[in-house]
């Protein structure tokens, strides 16, 4: 059998286990058959594996994909882990409402959000990211049931997150965010994340108009590479190589100084990652992109803080 087309069964029983509402996987060799329990149920799910194989086709070859499918089919409750959220708020958005009729805001919010979005579309091969909008927010998830992390998925999912705060700034809408790390469940109008409440405790402890990778997604990232190291004896993730250095940088954070502000008791470092506005270093930002509606007196120290992030290389 061609690769993709067919998996021995004791792979089969490594992709089960993967998923963390798996008790455990019981493999029968003979029968070529999966016995899997789940956590807090007594009944034992069973699959062959012609039947796992027979449905790869559906999936394009992906194996984890056939296992999500299977697992949902029996009534498990299927998220991402250990996945990657990154979410953006725009930043002076009241004040836009109010200084612009229905028909006007509308119109602007319309053309921003569907050439940003449009970009943020992704479902090529091993890699699918997901984007949802909320009002004023933006939250762009990695799909790590197509796939764990890995360098192909993190140099997508950065990239759009870089190529969304380019897009927010040029159309006049300036975005502050996060990254967070954690996992993520999305079923029609329920949304349940862990990785997205890491983003936006985060996203309001900023004084700038950018967005750090937290502490959890940090950890997810060095997971990931791990994981490849283990796999493939070398990993490419690596942030400071050509491949990330658009899209991400390390350096000073700046953060909101009035401890009392820190109602969330998050860590603070001076310095970590945060995206970098993909190919933005205009001196003249500031007159060029902020908006009139933008509170620019009041926000001065927020602009001093990003001149890093859109007047710098």
């Amino acid at each position: 059998m061609l690769i993709g087309t067919s998996y021995p069964i004791e792979l089969w029983g490594d992709i089960f286990r993967d998923f963390r509402q798996v008790e455990k996987v019981q493999v029968n060799t003979s029968a070529e058959r999966l016995d899997i329990a789940i956590k807090e149920r007594k009944d034992i799910l069973q699959a062959t594996r012609e039947e796992l194989d027979d449905t790869l086709y559906k999936f394009s070859g992906n194996p984890k994909e056939v296992a999500s499918s299977f697992l949902k089919k029996h009534n498990v409750l299927i998220y991402y882990q250990e996945t990657l959220v990154g979410f953006f708020d725009i930043i002076g958005y009241s004040s836009f409402i109010d200084g612009n009729t229905v028909e006007q805001a509308i119109q602007r919010v319309s053309h921003f959000l569907n050439e940003a979005i449009n970009f943020a579309k992704t479902d090529i091969l091993a890699v699918k990211i997901d984007h949802w909008i909320l009002s004023d927010s933006i939250i762009i998830v990695v799909d790590t049931n197509r796939n764990p992390l890995f360098e192909g998925s993190l140099e997508m999912f950065l990239g759009i997150c870089s190529m969304v705060m380019r897009y927010g700034m040029q159309h006049g809408f300036p975005l502050r965010g996060a990254i967070g790390g954690g996992d993520f469940y999305k079923d029609g109008e329920v949304m349940v994340s862990s990785a997205l409440v890491d983003a936006a405790r985060y996203e309001k402890e900023q004084e700038w108009l950018g967005a750090v990778l937290t502490p959890k997604a940090l950890a997810m990232v060095e997971k990931a590479k791990e994981f490849e190291i283990r796999h493939k004896e070398k990993s490419l993730i690596d942030f400071s190589s050509d491949r990330f250095m658009h899209y991400v940088r390390y350096g000073m954070i700046r953060w909101k100084r009035n401890e009392s502000l820190n109602k969330r008791h998050i860590e603070k470092p001076d310095k970590s990652y945060y995206i970098k506005p993909f190919d933005m270093a205009e001196v003249d930002w500031v007159s060029k992109y902020l908006p009139d509606h933008f509170d620019k007196l009041n926000k001065r120290k927020m602009i001093e803080n990003s001149h890093c992030l859109y007047a710098q290389k």
